[in-house]
């Protein structure tokens, strides 16, 4: 096919056409801001692209200096008039970089300036834009994660050095690498530590080395093996055998290790010495089966000790009170026939027999207390209170005692024996008064933290109802805290004072039963507090 051949006038026409179209393609172009600049950088004309990369209309940005699209630290650097001076020497200068907006967001530009020329002048400059920043982002991100990466690889290479190594000198572990037959492959200082081989004498040996004659007879080696195999982990305790021949008792896991393609490439063996933990075990349960013997025959001896308290008490009983009757008969029928010294005599055995009967009765209780069973109920101390002061009405009137108490809560006890403990600090207060002094006794109680209770030896609960009785008695020596709640203690002649001596000892019992605490505090001639404290929780 032939050109088509163009006269002058055609020529000029269609040239001067082609130039029109390509004006219009270059200002419609959307993809790419395209902008003229003068010699100084001054923007002259630019296209729809770069409208819409740059932000400004066409109105907006002619005229203005192409600085205008620089961040401020390029421009403070003298970027943009050096890109131009490398083009206009150049020809061209590629650059890529952060530029702004009109809105002041900033966009990842690759910018393309080309020095345009007229007869050797310069007279200008072609400036290019690309919007680069989703693919500025992609490879920042790409870096990024390289950079990650390379610092997770080196991270876990040091982790795995530091692992190796300490898998090699950790030594309270033998941790032996096995092979999918049971072979050692390979171990560590634990191992030649807890097994007593060196590394050359054992790796090639089957692990079944280390077990009992009669654990290898039957084949345990080989089913914690194969149940490792099975189920991914085996764990056993048994005794294992060094190199010596002396035994200890091995607590151990295998572990399969799994291929690519999850097949069983081998095993990992972790070995642990409790031989001190199983002698340790063995001692304790061989003391826990003495306990028990001997608890046993404790529990044998308390019934055996109660039921002759009891049937001692019963048989002491009925001869008191024969000595009673009949001296008591005897003052009243032959009073007359008596000197003054027999009548003496007769009152004294009449108080002894009464002492008597008082102290087995006070036995008969401590005994009780001892060993009664113990089941707590919830009771109102308020009521248990109002029965024991019913009881001791006539004492209290008789020493026109003045008998203060607060409000009491509600408690998990043991009731009867609860009503002697109230009873037993009441009587113990209206007995010890000061003459000539209305006795006082003040009863209060609240809620304490386990924190606060004195001498707490087992904590039961972590908080505790602490009940005070307080008089103004006569007191007792500081020096008597703790002995005044020992058996028969007596602080006071009988003649001052009559008592058993008993009556604080059960107190005490009677407390411990419900795994409480009972303290004492007294000042000769300023009173004496008792001090109770009760698990709040029973």
């Amino acid at each position: 096919m032939k050109d088509k051949k163009l006269s002058d006038g055609e020529s000029q026409l269609s040239q001067e056409s082609t130039e029109v179209l390509y004006q219009r393609m270059l200002a419609e172009i959307r993809d790419y801001a395209i902008i003229l600049l003068d010699p100084e950088g001054y923007v002259r004309e630019w296209n729809k692209g770069a409208e819409i990369i740059k932000g400004y209309k066409a109105s907006e940005i002619i005229g203005k200096k192409f600085d205008i699209f620089y961040p401020e630290a390029d421009i403070a650097s003298g970027l943009p008039a050096h890109l131009l001076k490398l083009a206009a020497l150049q020809g061209s200068i590629s650059h890529e970089g952060w530029r702004v907006r009109k809105n002041g967001t900033k966009f990842w530009g690759s910018v393309v300036i080309t020095a345009i020329y007229t007869n050797d002048q310069l007279v200008g400059f072609g400036k290019v834009t690309r919007d680069l920043t989703e693919r500025k982002k992609t490879e920042d991100n790409l870096r990024r994660y390289a950079e990650d990466l390379e610092v997770r690889n080196e991270e876990l290479r040091q982790s795995e050095e530091r692992y190796h190594k300490m898998i090699t000198e950790v030594q309270d572990y033998a941790i032996i690498l096995l092979n999918r037959n049971g072979e050692i492959e390979d171990w560590n200082a634990g191992a030649e530590y807890i097994k007593g081989y060196t590394t050359e004498e054992i790796v090639g040996q089957h692990f079944r080395i280390f077990y009992p004659e009669v654990d290898r007879q039957q084949k345990l080696p080989e089913m914690l093996i194969d149940l490792a195999r099975r189920k991914g982990r085996a764990h056993h305790e048994g005794w294992r055998i060094r190199k010596d021949g002396t035994k200890f008792w091995g607590s151990i896991t295998i572990a399969a290790l799994h291929g690519a393609n999850n097949e069983v490439i081998g095993f990992s063996k972790v070995t642990r010495d409790l031989t001190e933990r199983k002698l340790a075990e063995d001692s304790l349960r061989e003391k826990n089966v003495q306990l028990e013997e001997i608890n046993k025959d404790l529990q044998g001896m308390n019934k055996e000790l109660s039921s002759f308290a009891y049937i001692s008490s019963h048989d002491l009983q009925e001869p008191l009170r024969k000595i009673q009757t009949f001296s008591t008969r005897i003052l009243e029928t032959d009073r007359q026939n008596l000197t003054e010294k027999a009548l003496d005599y007769f009152h004294r055995i009449i108080n002894a027999a009464q002492r008597m009967r008082l102290l087995i009765d006070d036995l008969l209780t401590y005994s009780r207390t001892n060993s009664a069973e113990r089941r707590y109920e919830k009771a109102d101390l308020n009521k248990i209170l109002a029965d024991v002061l019913a009881d001791l009405d006539t004492n209290i009137e008789e020493r026109k005692a003045i008998i203060e108490a607060g409000p009491l809560p509600e408690m998990n006890v043991i009731p009867f024996q609860f009503n002697q403990l109230l009873s037993n600090l009441l009587t113990n207060s209206l007995k010890f008064t000061k003459p000539g002094t209305t006795p006082y006794i003040l009863i209060r109680s609240r809620v304490v933290p386990a924190e606060k209770v004195p001498g707490l030896q087992k904590r039961m609960s972590d908080t505790y109802h602490y009940i005070s009785v307080s008089d103004n008695g006569i007191g007792f020596s500081a020096e008597y805290n703790e002995r005044i709640f020992d058996v028969f203690q007596r602080l006071h002649g009988r003649e001052e004072y009559a008592g058993t001596g008993i009556g604080l000892a059960i107190c005490k019992k009677i407390v411990e039963n419900h795994h409480g605490v009972i303290r004492a505090e007294g000042k000769i001639g300023d009173g004496a507090s008792f001090h109770v404290y009760i698990p709040t929780t029973l």
